[in-house]
């Protein structure tokens, strides 16, 4: 009797690539799955072995996969590892040439490869298209699916396209993984990637082996003490903080590694290097580290400053424990870290006029050029516009006119830069021709290239001179850098993205602003979740499991601090009082029900009543459209609703963090309100 190929015993192949005895949870079915064929969207935090679900079902697979990955560090690290292990992989990126681009199409045309990673923007180009069209991948996978939500905390405008060619080339079968994805980020990315039947399973979110706890800080002092008291055992420690400037401040005060998105590559790359090889390293990081980076025995992961959303903290303390051993997560919070937090989001939702400001400079420069394609640094934007405070805010101007059409940004690894040699050309080649190292490679084949042209400035790409020296775009730069200024002078070419403006005749924007607006207060109310995770009261492991849309039933973790009863008291030493969703000065409102003493009601029980009433209604209308509760009313608007007990719409409309918005949502609301003011009311 033939097994069919979901029936293969899978241990042995898993033994036989991974060097894995059994599977994590969920991981089996998972791989089941997608060797049947189903399209499937897989949310998996960090640590639960998400990749192995998709390269395994590739492996056994007769043709190849392509996985589409963000960023390059991450695409390197994944086939690194895969080829460490024997697994024809391969990607293809802006910093590899143009020579080992073909070579890896040919590979792929050919047969000879397994698993081909690239970033979503190579689906624009002429050459892989025809790779789709040719030999079309058995399997497309797209990893760090929430960045093609608008919903998601990473969006990226690049992927909103995937759809449409994944439609085009008629693709078999498409699967979606993520370590982030609420219930809304999940049905976005069915309906970006243009599969509404895609099957969604959520799993791996419970770790036993991670405590969490949150220590209250109410100054800067205070976070420095509990650091130090924590530091005190050497264990291996990522150190999350949101600004630049307080990394830095952190790497002074306990000199260790520092890392964020303003050092040179060359320093983030030793970073890296350090951080996986010393035995017990402290490492302080914005939230650009992590991608990539493999290290299962992190022992802490803490955050100096709250992050913000749920899923950026999942993602982030994840890393901790990877190992399934020990470890702890532990959030040093501050309420005043959330206007750090508002600030960036404002950063990222620029207002009408800044939009409107940047794309009259496009069109400014388009009529004193003559040319729709532009190489302009996000400084430059800056610069010009007025309105626009920094980069951040110029990106985040140019990103919402990518996404709705008016321009398009690529990379091209053609762009010309401009080199000339210092010293006497025959005095190098004779003293190089060996070739015995990079360095001397470099120089000696420039020499026999270029010839006397080098004693000039001369143009070239990168991607000619990696054809020319035989070194790939990595070892190419570091040479550069290393011969600069002694050897040679180097003018790089522009390593921003071109912009191209596609509509430059129409003079203003149709955009939909309120979907901006709206996107900007989703945002902040997932900021206000993150606040509400400092509050929990029950177990920090059973609000993480539930927001992404995992059943927790009975089931707690038992290592939190709240499970084990050592969470700090947040009203002994804070005057506000928060109510999930917002903070409120400790006035006559009663705080939310998972607050309440029995002991000591604020309230009559009456109120108690109708705001569980409330709850209830909150609960189901969020059901029914797929949504987390807060996104119906945070229980900040329940708190006014109960307080003014409203029976018009005209008279909801003046509570406070209830706008036009939520009219469909106060119907049933009122109704209730209604009812239990009639209850409620004298007999006579």
């Amino acid at each position: 009797m033939t097994i069919s190929r979901n029936q293969e015993p899978l241990i042995p192949a898993l033994k036989q690539y991974f060097h894995f005895d059994r599977f994590l949870d969920r991981q089996e079915e998972v791989i089941r799955r997608i060797m049947a064929g189903e399209d499937l969207c897989v949310v998996m935090p960090t640590g639960a072995g998400k990749s192995v679900c998709y390269q395994l079902p590739a492996l056994l697979k007769k043709g190849y996969t392509i996985v589409v990955s963000p960023l390059i560090s991450l695409m390197k690290d994944q086939v690194d590892a895969l080829c460490g292990r024997g697994i024809p992989a391969a990607c293809i990126n802006s910093f590899i040439g143009y020579s080992e681009q073909q070579d890896v199409l040919r590979r792929a045309l050919t047969g000879d490869l397994k698993l081909l990673y690239v970033a979503p923007e190579r689906f624009h180009t002429g050459a892989f298209q025809r790779l789709l069209s040719d030999v079309p991948p058995d399997m497309l996978v797209v990893d760090e699916a929430h960045c093609i939500s608008q919903w998601g905390h990473d969006f990226r405008t690049s992927y909103l396209k995937l759809g449409e060619y994944i439609k085009r080339f008629s693709l078999a079968q498409v699967c979606a993984f993520t370590a982030t994805a609420t219930p809304r980020v999940q049905a976005d990315i069915r309906t970006q990637l243009l599969r509404p039947k895609m099957e969604m399973m959520i799993a791996g979110f419970r770790r036993p082996n991670l405590e969490f706890s949150v220590r209250e800080c109410r100054r800067k002092e205070d976070k420095i003490r509990e650091l130090r008291e924590i530091l005190k055992t050497p264990e291996p420690t990522i150190i999350y903080a949101s600004t630049r400037k307080a990394v830095e401040e952190i790497a002074s005060e306990f000199d260790c590694i520092s890392y964020h998105a303003g050092m040179s590559d060359a320093d983030r790359v030793a970073a890296q290097e350090r951080f996986m090889h010393d035995p017990a390293p402290v490492l302080a990081a914005t939230n650009a580290f992590g991608m990539g980076i493999d290290r299962a025995d992190v022992r802490r992961v803490i955050h100096y400053n709250i992050p913000g959303s749920i899923e950026a903290y999942y993602q982030e303390a994840g890393r901790a424990g990877r190992d399934g051993k020990p470890a702890r997560c532990i959030l040093l919070f501050s309420y005043s870290d959330r206007f750090v937090q508002e600030f960036l989001i404002d950063l990222n939702n620029p207002p009408v006029e800044t939009v409107e400001a940047v794309y009259a400079y496009l069109r400014k420069l388009y009529a004193e050029r003559n040319t729709t394609e532009f190489e302009l640094t996000m400084t430059e934007i800056a610069e010009h516009c007025e309105g626009v405070r920094n980069d951040a805010v110029a990106g985040s101007a140019m990103s919402i006119l990518e996404k709705n059409g008016y321009i398009e940004r690529s990379y091209r690894s053609g762009n010309q830069g401009k080199i000339r040699f210092l010293k006497d050309l025959k005095d190098l080649s004779d003293t190089h021709e060996q070739e015995k190292t990079q360095r001397s490679r470099f120089i000696h084949r420039m020499i026999l290239h270029y010839g006397g042209a080098l004693n000039r400035w001369t143009e070239c790409s990168l991607s000619e001179l990696t054809g020319v020296t035989g070194l790939n775009t990595e070892q190419l730069r570091r040479v550069l850098r290393a011969l600069a200024g002694e050897v040679l002078e180097w003018d790089a070419p522009f390593a921003g993205r071109t912009t191209c403006l596609v509509r430059p005749e129409e003079a203003e924007l149709h955009i939909d602003f309120d979907a901006l607006d709206l996107k900007h207060q989703f945002e902040l109310d997932r900021l206000n979740e993150v606040i509400a995770y400092t509050r929990e009261r029950r177990c920090r492991q059973v609000f993480l499991v539930e927001y992404f849309g995992e059943v927790a039933d009975s089931w707690r973790c038992g290592e939190c601090d709240l499970c084990r009863g050592t969470a700090e008291n947040p009203y002994a030493s804070f005057r506000p009082m928060f109510s999930r969703g917002a903070w409120a000065a400790p006035a006559k409102k009663r705080p939310p029900a998972l607050f309440r003493q029995a002991a000591e009601p604020e309230h009559p029980a009456g109120e108690d009543d109708l705001y569980e009433r409330l709850r209830v209604i909150r609960s189901g209308l969020a059901r029914a459209r797929g949504v987390p509760a807060y996104q119906v009313f945070t229980n900040a608007a329940l708190e006014e609703l109960v307080a003014r007990q409203p029976l018009t719409m005209e008279e909801a409309m003046r509570c406070k963090g209830i706008g036009p918005g939520k009219k469909g949502y106060l119907v049933p609301m009122l109704a209730e309100i209604a009812k239990w003011r009639k209850e409620s009311s004298p007999p006579f």
